[in-house]
């Protein structure tokens, strides 16, 4: 089962393109029998309208609950979840050593990239740049590593207050009422569609059209739906465990001392204005316009 959804995950970009061309191409054939006055008023509309929401909301339940099943059976999944698992409980035993290190690691990546901006411009004093390249080094931006979340399991349940949900029980009848409401819909929809209808072997064509054309639509929900889920625990949530495995091996390398970060360099404003001044003066000594008088002809 599982390669199957696989292969469908693969190609599900090519079936969404060719079931739209079907759905258009049906749209393109087909021809109203009524005027939209006419189909309006119908209380028939309404009832198939109706009908072809749930379906589709029915839909996206099915293909998400569907992905979440599948996606965190994959192995890709198992794996990045035992490590994430491990990560935490590092985590958070040294939580204060860790976030002065990303602290400090922050501040090494920013120093970093202005250190390769004055070498490219080859001015190792801020004092020394003009004024464009102190407006583009101050606004020089850094790899930012952002730690929120860092300790979360990678997939859980939390409620609109921002509570995490560890409940492991189940209570009788909990979410019962819910279902017999939605069921209850669904029954006025189908007691709408059925009451006061005979078969009618004429409409079998015009049926079975406008089902394949409702089918075509419902796939198309399904593959958008469940590809971009099923993908998020097979290769995105293992791809930011990976790098979060990374940033803590680092860390854990920073406490032996293996690795030394560059410490942030602060920039005094008294020193730049009087770097400023002194430069302006520079620029302006044995500087006289010769079509101005001197001091010495004006004494004359």
């Amino acid at each position: 089962m599982s390669k199957y959804f696989d292969k469908l995950v693969k190609f599900s970009q090519w079936i969404v393109l060719a079931v739209m061309l079907v759905g258009y191409f049906a749209y393109m054939v087909l021809k109203p029998t009524t005027s939209i006055q006419q189909t309006l008023q119908d209380w028939q509309t309404w009832v198939h309208t109706a009908f072809v929401i749930y379906l589709n909301v029915t839909m996206v339940s099915v293909a998400y609950d569907t992905a979440v099943d599948n996606g965190t059976s994959t192995p890709e999944f198992e794996l990045s979840n035992e490590l994430n698992n491990k990560i935490i409980k590092l985590y958070n035993l040294k939580k204060a050593e860790f976030r002065k290190y990303i602290k400090a690691l922050n501040e090494h990546e920013l120093q970093s990239i202005r250190d390769e901006y004055t070498f490219l411009i080859g001015k190792d004093d801020y004092s020394l740049m003009t004024k464009k390249q102190r407006k583009k080094y101050d606004k020089l931006k850094a790899i930012f590593h952002d730690i929120y979340g860092f300790n979360l399991p990678l997939y859980y349940e939390m409620s609109k207050n921002g509570k995490i949900k560890y409940k492991a029980s189940l209570a009788k009848n909990e979410g019962k009422k819910t279902r017999q409401f939605t069921k209850a819909v669904m029954g006025l929809v189908f007691s709408a569609m059925t009451i006061n209808m005979t078969v009618s072997v004429e409409n079998v064509g015009d049926a079975i059209t406008s089902l394949l054309i409702i089918a075509s639509g419902l796939i198309v929900t399904f593959l958008m739906i469940y590809t971009p889920q099923f993908m998020k625990f097979k290769k995105e949530l293992p791809n930011k465990v990976m790098a979060k495995n990374v940033l803590m091996e680092s860390f854990m390398e920073y406490e032996k001392g293996e690795v030394k970060l560059v410490e942030l360099k602060e920039i005094k404003v008294e020193e730049v204005n009087n770097s400023v001044v002194d430069i302006a003066d520079n620029r302006f000594d044995g500087i006289v316009d010769s079509d101005s008088p001197t001091t010495q002809d004006i004494q004359t």
